[in-house]
């Protein structure tokens, strides 16, 4: 199916800018609009829709059982491996007066560089990028919407509770992760691999598991979960310590926390992202640690770990009902240790919601 109240509101957005068509590859973005969740791989597959409301489903042969649960929403345009896309591709934008000059096409996220230019091939077309341009849309999340996130967020919260009780010396890093994943796994939930460092490696901000540490007595652990559950994500970090942590570790987590509770008590209906950025990187550097805060205070959340509102210096867009994003500022001493504390806070009808209850406050297991 394709769900019409985002499909009209797609198609109100091409036209305020000026864009004939979008194609949809397999992604978040073809999800949203038609409910197909499919992955990317080596056969060409989307949707092509129209400022009008017209369009087709490219569809390999191997997917069309799939593509068929389109109904008469979309034709479907099927290409065998013998004959490749292309042909049937530029057969559907022709059946739609698409395939001559002065038409603009847009191409979202889930389609190689290589595949789009093979799809457009001896066209007068002018392709433009589409990556965002349906973030106007999704980054305004419905009641429904805004429900599936409240319901991850507690799934993750419950999460922290349980690995607060398994967490101890002479576990690794391997062990957490294999204990985050089963969590939401056994509880119904997607999880993406979580990030989790330990000791030294959580001087990293994305530490890239290159070693496998094992805890020690009075060490220090963080844990970055993330995943789906309904298609839509949760997303929270918390530092721990195993044990006494040391009167430096202890100060940078408060300053942390500190820059984190501002921001988070600041955001609101009408805040600019990068005064909220601003507020926080303030109060880290004027402790002396603002070299050591390294990232963008934050990133919106829904369908995709990352996506728009950006919580960043570089965003100057006001927020509005139905934002739901991170606010995780950090200190990382790089060869010593790192501190990130990440709630989700939600801009929903009546006002400002954190989806996150697990405490912040420093946790010495």
């Amino acid at each position: 199916m394709i769900f019409r109240d985002r499909h009209s509101r797609l198609m109100e957005l091409l036209d305020r800018q000026n864009i004939d068509a979008v194609f949809l590859a397999p992604s978040s973005d073809l999800a949203y609009i038609t409910g197909l969740a499919m992955k990317p791989d080596s056969r060409l597959k989307g949707a092509l829709l129209c400022a009008d409301g017209r369009g087709f489903f490219l569809c390999p042969s191997l997917y069309r059982g799939e593509a068929e649960g389109l109904g008469e929403d979309l034709p479907i345009a099927e290409w065998s491996d013998r004959d490749g896309f292309r042909e049937a591709f530029q057969a559907g934008l022709k059946r739609l007066g698409l395939g001559g000059g002065q038409r603009t096409i847009a191409f979202s996220r889930g389609i190689e560089a290589g595949d789009m230019l093979e799809a457009m091939a001896g066209l007068e077309a002018r392709c433009v990028s589409g990556l965002e341009l349906l973030a106007p849309l999704r980054s305004v999340k419905s009641r429904d919407e805004q429900e599936k996130m409240r319901f991850a967020s507690r799934m993750n919260d419950a999460m922290m509770e349980a690995a607060c009780r398994y967490i101890r010396p002479g576990i690794s890093e391997a062990d957490i992760i294999r204990f985050v994943e089963n969590f939401h796994e056994s509880h119904g939930g997607n999880p993406r691999v979580p990030g989790v460092a330990t000791g030294v490696n959580t001087a990293k901000p994305h530490y890239p598991r290159d070693n496998n540490r094992v805890l020690e007595t009075n060490d220090i652990v963080r844990i970055d979960s993330g995943g789906w559950y309904d298609g839509y994500s949760h997303d929270m970090t918390r530092t721990f310590f195993v044990g006494k942590p040391t009167d430096e570790q202890r100060a940078v987590y408060e300053l942390v926390l500190e820059a984190q509770s501002a921001a988070e008590a600041s955001a609101e209906i009408g805040s600019i992202p990068r005064d909220l950025d601003g507020m926080a990187r303030g109060i880290i550097a004027d402790a002396g640690y603002g070299d050591a805060f390294t990232h963008r205070l934050g990133h919106g959340i829904g369908m995709d770990g990352h996506e728009a509102p950006y919580i960043s210096e570089a965003n100057a867009v006001p927020l509005v009902e139905g934002n739901c994003f991170s606010i995780e500022p950090g200190v990382y001493l790089k060869g010593r240790f790192g501190v990130r504390i990440e709630n989700l806070l939600m801009l929903a009808h009546g006002g400002k919601e954190v989806l996150n209850h697990f405490p912040k406050r420093l946790i010495a297991l």
